[in-house]
């Protein structure tokens, strides 16, 4: 009787125990589950629609679809050929290139997250043209013709900035002058990219509303969209992109890079810019040593500067760029 009982006590215990270890795995499955959702949406390759003027993730291009839709149909009809590269990682990366004449001079655009360098830059393509510039337009790895799963904020895309550089050199000649222009990721992606010890040759680097750094920016977006606000959780997910993407979201920052590069610089962000804040490109170009220039946008929203202030905008920017080429 008294066995039966001891038995009977263990065996409820037992129970509680392997009850309670059930609901702590369910837990952990269920974080785990829940931080592999998040890697996904944040850094993982998806198709996008970005090209489609009429889909609702261009909503925000409302008052400018016709101005946008032009400047991509010039793109369109001007004669190109697809070229590619080996990244440094083995990637195939794909741009499309836009042959100026004799030109020597060659500007290498660098679009934004989950974006085309075609739509991005639509408005811009034309004035770069009608300066006499060779046009590069890039497929960042992760989007569109490029290869690559993983979009990493800027971390492994500052290589393949150094490898398209190396492209135009080996085709045009080690005479040739570059510049180099990114939005919004893009930005942030040029930025980075000083820090690599680039090419003479690259005379100057244009950015528009990038972010200061990948764990910057994600926690901006976790604070303002999902109202999370916990280190903890960055510094998790900081741990699923080493072992999955063999890259971290901390260490790299564009106030860093700009503290020890001696490229002139052209910052532009917009004021009213809700995504990325505009301090952050504040912060960059108050940290710089080199020759620089910013124009903030007092009314103009995420990659909106170019299309609210075309010709203020276009104005500095020819006038940097024939300064430094």
């Amino acid at each position: 009787m008294v066995i039966l009982r001891i038995s009977c006590v263990w065996g409820g215990k037992v129970k509680i125990v392997f009850g309670v270890l059930i609901i702590l795995g369910s837990v952990l499955l269920m974080v785990f589950g829940v931080f592999i959702f998040l890697f996904c949406f944040a850094f993982v390759r998806r198709k996008t629609d970005c090209d489609n003027l009429d889909s609702p993730q261009n909503d925000f291009l409302r008052d400018y679809k016709e101005t946008v839709r032009k400047g991509m149909e010039f793109i369109e009809n001007q004669p190109k050929r697809q070229v590619s590269i080996k990244s440094y990682d083995g990637l195939t990366l794909v741009a499309d290139y836009y042959k100026n004449g004799h030109s020597k001079k060659t500007i290498i655009l660098f679009h934004g997250y989950r974006s085309s360098a075609k739509r991005d830059f639509s408005c811009a393509v034309e004035m770069y043209y009608k300066m006499g510039l060779n046009v590069l337009l890039v497929d960042q790895r992760a989007h569109g013709r490029s290869n690559g799963k993983l979009i990493t904020f800027g971390v492994k895309e500052r290589y393949d900035v150094k490898s398209w550089i190396k492209y135009v050199e080996d085709t045009f000649g080690q005479d040739t002058s570059i510049i180099l222009d990114g939005l919004s990721m893009g930005a942030t992606t040029v930025l980075l990219s000083a820090q690599l010890n680039l090419s003479k040759n690259v005379k100057c680097i244009i950015a528009d509303c990038g972010f200061s750094s990948p764990a910057a920016i994600i926690k901006r977006v976790s604070q303002k969209v999902y109202h999370v606000n916990s280190e903890l959780i960055l510094k998790i997910l900081d741990v699923f992109c080493r072992i999955i993407g063999g890259f971290s979201i901390y260490g790299v920052s564009t106030k860093q890079a700009m503290e020890n590069n001696n490229i002139p610089i052209f910052i532009c962000h917009g004021k009213a810019d809700d995504f990325v804040p505009c301090e952050m490109s504040e912060e960059a170009f108050d940290a710089a040593v080199c020759e620089k220039q910013i124009h903030l946008c007092e009314n103009a929203g995420h990659g909106m500067s170019f299309l609210y202030e075309t010709e203020v905008i276009s104005n500095k920017l020819k006038s940097f760029i024939e300064c430094h080429i």
